[in-house]
């Protein structure tokens, strides 16, 4: 059970106190649900103050639009990976839009909990020192990667006939060793150097 999880436990008043403060600090944000996510991974690794500051810094300098009505920056920034996915592979851009299966049915959790309810905690934690690193830019490019990693093999693609079929094998049903730290995290930086660059 991991820190947040136990109902009533110190994580869950931590945390709880913790969005309070920010809906308070920020009004014109106020809360969503995927800041949860961000602030447990922030309680789990520092002292409630510290993770409270850095949830303002996170909102404030790397996911500005994130959690707006609307979540127009969220949307954007799902084309942008759908293009990218389309200029580096176009036949999976092909299969997902053949399948119905648009950026919004997966990047709003992707990008709202910074992978933290996608991947294993080891990847979770070497996304987010890139992301710290480097901005937004990395949500996009974990993204891309985790759908070329995803839909690269035409059997899998064949297999996924639906678009059901689609985003359950995408959401949950992906092989562990794709979302190995070590292996996931060089396909990311290599994606990065070659592909994304071309």
């Amino acid at each position: 059970m991991s820190y947040s999880q136990k109902r009533g436990g110190m994580g869950q008043k931590e945390m709880f106190k913790m969005l309070r403060a920010y809906s308070v600090y920020n009004p014109k944000v106020g809360y969503c649900q995927g800041m949860s996510s961000i602030a447990g991974i922030l309680l789990m690794l520092m002292p409630a103050e510290q993770a409270f500051w850095c949830l303002v810094s996170i909102m404030d300098k790397y996911l500005p639009g994130y959690y707006s009505d609307g979540l127009l920056a969220i949307q954007l920034d799902g084309r942008v990976m759908e293009s990218l996915v389309a200029d580096i592979r176009p036949e999976i851009s092909t299969f997902l839009e053949s399948r119905g299966v648009q950026a919004t049915f997966y990047s709003v959790e992707w990008f709202m909990c910074v992978y933290t309810r996608t991947l294993p905690w080891a990847t979770v934690l070497r996304v987010w020192d890139m992301f710290l690193c480097e901005g937004v830019k990395v949500l996009i490019k974990v993204g891309v990667t985790l759908l070329l990693l995803a839909f690269s093999d035409p059997a899998i693609r064949d297999a996924c006939d639906s678009f059901d079929k689609a985003i359950k094998y995408l959401k949950y049903r992906l092989p562990k060793e794709l979302l190995e730290e070590d292996f996931f995290v060089t396909e990311v930086i290599i994606g990065s150097l070659y592909d994304y660059q071309s």
